[in-house]
């Protein structure tokens, strides 16, 4: 008998040293990776001049992931994700854009949601953190025969003590030629415009899944049939965390096919004027 209760004390013993062991492999913190949202229209005249100004501020910050909602108004990328999102942000013109969802001071306030054209001027990006408690993983895995895409979004949490957590995943895409309102490069718009980082699918709940943590780890896997007019080597998949729908606490970007850059070389672009 007392042979069989040391064989079990050691057997539990090394449980829980494999459990610690397994835990205090995750870091204490890991590198911030920012959310810059833009909403925006084909109808609004003054957003090319914002895309110009969040184009900028990115030039100078590569640790920011961007997406565009075509929420002003309905165009050929409105899709319901991005309008839930923007209504549960109180956005109601364009260009209106905001960064991991928090309040930042800048030339047009102290505020979520700001004008990027006026606030990304001179922005200070020391006030955000550089640094969070949790990191987002993304694994793609697209069948080219019936064009679904798997994608798998993991992490680790380095803190015990944190807020109940939301997991928003969306795919995105770049290059499309589509019309644009322009008040500032052209006299009338555009007829031909590359649009970019434009929201295509939400596929999670655009308000976040609620993520179930096990251990100080997660992961969750969703499947998405993709469109046949997509370009998927323009496509990525862009996938973040937030503190229930808001501030954003980490985000991370992968292209949909493995080889390509996902659209992240291409620009918003005015071809052929009207």
């Amino acid at each position: 008998m007392k042979l069989y209760h040391f064989i079990g004390i050691a057997l539990v013993a090394l449980g829980l040293s494999a459990c610690k062991s397994d835990l205090d492999s995750i870091p204490d913190s890991f590198p911030k990776t920012h959310l810059i949202e833009e909403f925006t229209g084909q109808g609004c005249g003054h957003c090319p001049r914002g895309m110009d100004s969040v184009h900028a501020f990115m030039e100078k910050n590569p640790n920011y992931i961007l997406v565009l909602h075509h929420t002003y108004g309905t165009d050929n990328f409105t899709v319901y994700g991005s309008q839930k999102i923007a209504k549960q942000l109180n956005v109601s013109a364009a260009p209106q854009a905001c960064i991991d969802r928090t309040k930042t001071k800048s030339a047009d306030g102290n505020k979520i949601i700001f004008n990027p054209i006026s606030a990304l001027h001179n922005f200070d990006t020391e006030q955000l953190a550089s640094t969070t408690y949790a990191s987002v993983n993304i694994a793609n895995e697209y069948d080219p025969e019936t064009r679904l895409l798997q994608v798998t979004v993991s992490g680790e949490i380095c803190t015990k003590d944190y807020p109940q957590l939301k997991l928003t995943v969306l795919v995105k895409e770049s290059g499309m030629i589509a019309a644009q309102a322009d008040f500032y490069h052209t006299e009338n718009g555009w007829k031909e415009f590359r649009h970019a980082n434009a929201v295509r699918a939400v596929l999670s709940d655009p308000t976040g899944d609620i993520v179930k943590v096990n251990k100080q780890r997660y992961s969750d896997t969703f499947a998405f049939q993709m469109s046949k007019k997509w370009n998927l080597d323009n496509c990525s998949v862009v996938a973040f965390l937030t503190e229930d729908f808001k501030p954003v606490v980490q985000a991370a970007e992968k292209p949909v096919i493995e080889g390509t850059k996902g659209g992240a070389d291409i620009l918003h672009e005015g071809i052929t004027p009207y």
